[in-house]
């Protein structure tokens, strides 16, 4: 009672001498996970299951702003694995191939302070400080140094441990913003800040948003020094017309950047078994037949058109448009998974395939064609997408349902039910197995969540 009495006694101060004004959010979430593919592991083959988990966690945020515009945050996460299915999984042989489980690269996964150690199942780390900042702004100017998160560029968003500056008239945002950590937090995730590219380096951006009525026009570049240069730009465009006396809001974007690799970066081996040129050397696992992965590469440019149309009528709200994102060359190496402009689930395979689950929507030259279509009605969303993705690696169609529903006392409930169908292409790696072979696996899954916000 002595330390909850001190500390509204200290925020009344606070507010007495300041004008500080706080809230406290937060939200108790649960996602899981059902994947339909059961198949005994085949290493020989290739052949792997479709992962299902389930995990549980709580975030707390404080947040506070001064009458004289600083503003400051502190939050907190936590959570666990209530269910792996990976645990389970056995081989032709009837053995088990990881008794320790693979969830944790979803919630847990740790590669110490220095991130130096490798991350395993023994060695998690469940809680975190996700929040911890404190900046300033008004209409000109403002700034923000620590754990925060990252909204205003294309390819780095998310929970960053940076800093971000800002200069703004009517019209422009003259912006820069660097960081050397990201965390994952929310939905499926709740992972540690960890270095980006597992290089102690910083990545630095900086860019200029300049608003004409209609027009956005925001060009930009993007550097992790040791590993890449990249220059970047988006155009969006937004209107109002009407058909049958029904007002429809267009809003059409155009992403693009060339990145450049460092000589250091391109003798890489690529984490999402992407690159051109494979590499062959002594390994451990037989089933790997000495294939090492593929190199970086020189890196590669890309380009995002995103169509977006929406209709408002009284409760009915719909939207539906088309993506076409190409790559050409390996573009997503190193700014892949930072950031992510489609605003799709990038990572919904197996765990067993590379990465954490990662699909090929990022993959070298990469064709993506998605539609979608999406309606709200008061507190009831759904939202159906359609995705082809064609690339060197891998080709991909996916279709899925999404249903959620906001009940009282901010409690939401949300489902998605999703046909994936995945090939792999002979040459390339499927977790300890080298393809020699294209083999084709269902990776359909069902998921579900529940939250409550307050």
């Amino acid at each position: 009672m002595f330390i909850k009495n001190k500390f509204f006694l200290f925020f009344f101060i606070c507010e007495a001498l300041f004008g500080l004004d706080y809230d406290i959010s937060g939200d108790i979430a649960n996602y899981s996970k059902f994947g339909l593919n059961h198949s005994v592991v085949n290493e020989a083959t290739g052949q792997y299951p479709t992962d299902s988990f389930s995990v549980l966690y709580a975030i707390a945020n404080l947040d506070a702003t001064t009458k004289n515009h600083f503003n400051m945050g502190v939050g907190f996460a936590f959570g666990g694995i209530i269910y792996d299915s990976t645990k389970y999984d056995r081989n032709t042989e009837g053995k088990l191939i990881n008794p320790a489980g693979l969830a944790y690269k979803y919630l847990g996964y740790y590669q110490g302070f220095d991130g130096r150690q490798k991350a395993n199942a023994h060695d998690t780390k469940n809680y975190y400080l996700s929040n911890l900042y404190v900046g300033y702004e008004n209409d000109f100017f403002s700034f923000k140094i620590g754990r925060f998160l990252f909204k205003n560029t294309d390819w780095l968003t998310g929970n960053q441990e940076g800093a971000e500056i800002h200069f703004k008239t009517s019209r422009t945002d003259t912006w820069g913003v660097m960081t050397h950590k990201k965390a994952s937090l929310g939905g499926k995730w709740l992972k540690d800040f960890k270095y980006l590219n597992s290089s102690k380096i910083p990545t630095f951006a900086t860019g200029i948003k300049m608003n004409f009525s209609n027009f956005l026009f925001s060009p930009y570049i993007q550097s992790q020094p040791d590993l890449y240069m990249m220059a970047g730009l988006r155009l969006t465009y937004k209107t109002t017309f009407n058909i049958w006396e029904i007002p429809i809001v267009s809003e059409t974007n155009f992403l693009s950047f060339y990145i450049h690799h460092t000589k250091k970066a391109q003798n890489r081996i690529s984490v999402y078994d992407d690159g051109n040129t494979p590499v062959f050397g002594q390994t451990t696992l037989p089933t790997l037949h000495h294939y090492k992965g593929r190199l970086v590469g020189i890196g590669g440019e890309n380009f995002l058109i995103k169509q977006v149309f929406k209709i408002s009528q009284d409760d009915l709200k719909h939207h539906f448009g088309f993506q076409i994102y190409e790559n050409f060359g390996n573009p997503n190496e190193f700014v892949g998974g930072y950031g992510n402009p489609l605003g799709i689930d990038l990572n919904d395979s197996s765990i067993y395939d590379r990465g954490t689950a990662n699909n090929a929507i990022f993959a070298s030259n990469a064709f993506n064609n998605i539609v979608f279509y999406g309606l709200r009605y008061q507190k009831f969303d759904m939202n159906l997408i359609n995705r082809y993705t064609a690339s060197s690696r891998s080709d991909e169609e996916s279709f899925s349902l999404n249903m959620d529903y906001l009940f009282a006392d901010k409690l939401s409930f949300g489902v998605n039910f999703t046909y994936f169908d995945d090939t792999t292409k002979k040459g390339y790696q499927i977790y300890q197995t080298y393809l020699e072979h294209n083999i084709k696996e269902d990776r359909s899954y069902i998921s579900t969540y529940i939250k409550r916000t307050f």
